[in-house]
């Protein structure tokens, strides 16, 4: 999910490829057959060729549904500013480097989500949006027009919609010289900006997203005035801040990425060079160093789906 101020170089306030696809069901229809040798009057009266046939009382409904999960996609991944991409099995706490990115000659990554099918986003510094495999590192450039809605640089993470039918680009803006603009989402398909609101409240400049595998929505936002920061949980519909917690993970300085896994936050932060992966288990509260990696993460991504 993001960097912060590490040169601009790239953040994370924490996929062969392919494009983020809903699949979509349909019922059969079944026509009917006349015996020919039944008597006429009990072959009843032809429906018009163009009548439309009732679907079975039973057939499932047109509906978009969620792609399926691939299990070797349930990792954290992670995006550096030396432009590598890892994956991270916090159950067993290794790390492995997947490849080098070649998006862009000059610019740095800043951001990353990775949808359900393990397509990777990766926004750069320069606020241009890659989308990147999550299986060889291989990058390729989006329609996505920097700056829209105010949104050049800005943490990201893939949501569940309130439907359960598909999955959501949200987007928060972060510059390094005043609060946060707020929350957007970015359509993956069209490559366009919805702009949602303003947060109620903005307890640091810097901000990455991830999601919980119901749907919900959360951040983490570096202290501006110190130490730590906060993870908060966001309401995706009004970017109201419902809940916060205090941590003592990164600070105003720090490179930093966020990711939801297994239950538990993962916060990456670093003041460059060496990353610190801070495990929040917000069911008995324990806060707790678990691994190092020697690379600035200023990225990180997991997809919606459930971990087993």
């Amino acid at each position: 999910m993001r960097r912060t101020r590490l040169a601009l170089s790239g953040l994370a306030l924490i996929l062969p490829f392919c494009a983020l696809v809903l699949a979509s069901s349909c019922g059969a229809r079944t026509g009917l057959h006349v015996d020919e040798a039944l008597p006429e009057e009990d072959a009843g009266v032809d429906a018009p060729k163009d009548a439309p046939v009732d679907a079975p009382k039973d057939a499932p409904p047109d509906v978009p549904e969620l792609p399926p999960c691939d299990p070797d996609v349930l990792h954290i991944y992670l995006v550096t500013s030396e432009t590598d991409l890892y994956r991270y099995r916090p159950d067993t706490g290794a790390f492995s480097l997947v490849g080098s990115l070649a998006c862009s000659g000059f610019a740095s990554p800043f951001s990353m989500g990775v949808a359900r099918t393990g397509v990777a986003y990766v926004v750069y510094n320069d606020g241009n949006l890659y989308r990147v495999s999550t299986i060889d590192a291989s990058c390729e450039p989006t329609d996505w027009i920097p700056g829209q809605g105010g949104f050049n640089t800005f943490g990201m993470g893939f949501a569940i919609d309130d439907d359960g039918e598909g999955e959501t680009l949200h987007v928060a803006e972060i510059n390094f010289g005043q609060p946060s603009a707020g929350l957007a989402t970015i359509d993956t398909k069209t490559l366009k900006l919805n702009y949602i609101g303003p947060f109620s409240e903005n307890p640091g400049f810097a901000i990455e997203l991830t999601s919980s595998d119901d749907g919900n929505l959360y951040g983490y936002f570096l202290n501006s005035n110190g130490p730590g920061g906060f993870v908060v949980e966001i309401d995706k519909n009004t970017a109201e801040i419902l809940s916060s917690v205090a941590l003592p993970a990164g600070g105003q300085g720090s490179a930093l990425a966020f990711a939801y896994w297994g239950g538990d936050f993962y916060i990456f932060t670093s003041e460059g060079g060496q990353t610190t992966v801070t495990r929040y288990q917000p069911g008995n509260g324990s806060v707790e160093v678990v691994a190092m990696l020697d690379r600035t993460v200023v990225g990180a991504g997991v997809t919606t789906c459930k971990i087993p």
